[in-house]
């Protein structure tokens, strides 16, 4: 099968685990939000963010090493094995015996339970990430989207509900997070059956080391980023707010989180073995670019102008003070997640330094500016923080990725046209559409009318970009491969 057919066919299975993992994840949201409160989740959040500290290291890019790796030989995969569980369990020690510095740091009643439990993740990751590796050089993306659908609508889903209904408060989110993570660590296994053995060579275990230690090192750094906000509210306005803020960058996250996931998790253990072909990366990441950037433009900046329907909607009158929240941090969606796809480009390319020296110069920053207005920190201020060092990162990898690939000027213009004119005519359906059914007063009714103007936006808009992109590379190779989108074009 050649890359191209395993990108359409990953992309095909991970569309159909999105979309169905998406509705159940906004029903079950809707649901724990109202059986909840805030502080709950702001508690979850906090102590999920603080073993994230742990498990970057925990792992130390063991899996993605796995699946970079060109041919696999005996005793690699028992080498992966080996060094997974044991630096975990060391991690599980480290994370349970701390967790009560962590709650006396927070001073949150109760953190220190919570991280204990959920630091048992540990373990089960540990294991259950080497057969999903096996299954991702494999390219069985059909296989991993039923796990993933099912061990989150069994796991978290259900238990979640069932727990939080008998009144179990946060332990509801922690039984929720251990359930999902049990059943897709068994289910992973089961479809792989790897013979369970720790017998390798030093060398092979040095291997995985060299590329896992960098790879982990740069994701440590992306978390730092992207979680030291959380970690900030928490200590200095309390558990509520980060309740808040974590629903809130919850709800303009996940519609684009995910799909964004399938292109990441499809092209990087396909076009990781074709990394030295230069034509193949520019292709990749032009294609990869032009759908999340589209698509996140026009989800975004639809969720920004139906912020208040979709908070009252999917969480409750209780979560009112998330819209502010929710208006900013829609407007960092999409720089986010095309630096996201700038990123998996770099990843591809063996590129791990140039990336490290990117994310640890978009922490500097972000904690320059937190450092700055720390006298008027407020959950707004906090959110156009993150809306700022979204735009920082978004020029450094894309301008690096331009770098890299000599993607012409002409190019880079044609892109940028096309987000715009999608941003623009998204905004200017999702305003007026919904004016125009001004006197519908059911919330139900209104946020439907606000998702149907945002998918006539993004519709009519790409109608009109595509004389912009067909002039761009990846698109004419698309053409040439595929006479059913050569027609779309022309039509």
């Amino acid at each position: 099968m050649t890359a191209l057919a395993k990108t359409v066919s990953g992309v095909r299975w991970g569309t159909i685990s999105t979309v169905i993992n998406t509705f159940f994840q906004l029903f079950f949201m809707a649901l724990m939000a109202r059986l909840l409160e805030p502080a709950d989740f702001g508690l979850i959040a906090i102590a999920n963010v603080s073993l994230r500290f742990y498990s970057y290291f925990s792992q130390v890019g063991i899996a993605p090493a796995l699946i970079q790796k060109k041919s696999l030989e005996k005793g690699d995969v028992n080498a992966a094995l080996t060094l997974s569980l044991s630096i975990s369990s060391a991690f599980l020690l480290l994370a349970y015996f701390s967790s009560p510095l962590t709650e006396f740091y927070f001073d949150i009643y109760g953190l220190s339970a919570v991280m204990q439990v959920l630091a048992f993740n540990f373990i089960i990751f540990g294991f259950s990430s080497i057969s999903q590796a096996l299954l991702l050089r494999d390219s069985r993306f059909k296989v991993i989207a039923k796990i993933e659908i099912v061990s989150y609508i069994l796991g978290y889903g259900v238990t979640g509900l069932a727990s939080a209904y008998m009144g179990l408060g946060v332990w509801a989110l922690v039984a929720a997070f251990m359930t999902q993570s049990i059943l897709a660590s068994i289910l992973f296994y089961l479809a792989i059956l790897y013979p369970i053995s720790f017998k390798h060579a030093k060398a092979q275990r040095k291997h995985l080391m060299g590329f896992g230690v960098r790879y982990s090192v740069i994701g440590f750094i992306e978390f730092l980023t992207s979680n030291i906000v959380p970690l900030i509210i928490g200590k200095f306005l309390g558990a509520v707010p980060a309740g808040y803020f974590n629903r809130a960058l919850l709800l303009a996250d996940l519609p684009v989180q995910q799909p964004a996931n399938i292109l990441t998790k499809t092209l990087f253990p396909i076009m990781s073995k074709v990394s030295d072909q230069h034509y193949k990366q520019l292709i990749s990441f032009q294609l990869s670019v032009l759908l999340v950037g589209c698509y996140a433009c026009a989800v975004s900046i639809g969720i920004h102008n139906a912020a208040y329907d979709l908070v009252t909607i999917m969480l409750g009158s209780k979560w009112l003070e998330a819209i502010p929240i929710l208006e900013i941090l829609t407007l960092s969606v999409a720089p986010t997640f095309i630096a996201h796809v700038a990123g998996v480009a770099l990843d591809t390319m063996a590129e791990l330094k140039l990336k490290l020296r990117i994310q640890l110069t978009v922490f500097l920053l972000m904690v320059m500016q937190l450092l700055w207005l720390r006298d008027n920190l407020t959950i707004e201020v906090i959110s156009y923080i993150v809306l700022s060092t979204s735009f920082i990162r978004l020029f450094l990898m894309c301008g690096s990725i331009i770098h890299l690939l000599k993607i012409s000027l002409k190019e880079v213009m044609l892109i940028l046209a096309t987000f715009i004119s999608v941003t623009l005519i998204t905004y200017i359906c999702t305003l007026q559409i919904p004016i125009l059914f001004g006197f519908v007063e059911l919330p139900v009714i209104r946020l439907i009318i606000d998702i149907v103007a945002g998918g006539l936006g993004l519709v009519i808009s790409l109608f009109f970009v595509r004389y912009l992109v067909k002039q761009l590379q990846s698109i004419e190779y698309l053409q040439q491969k595929l006479p059913m989108f050569r027609k779309i074009m022309e039509f």
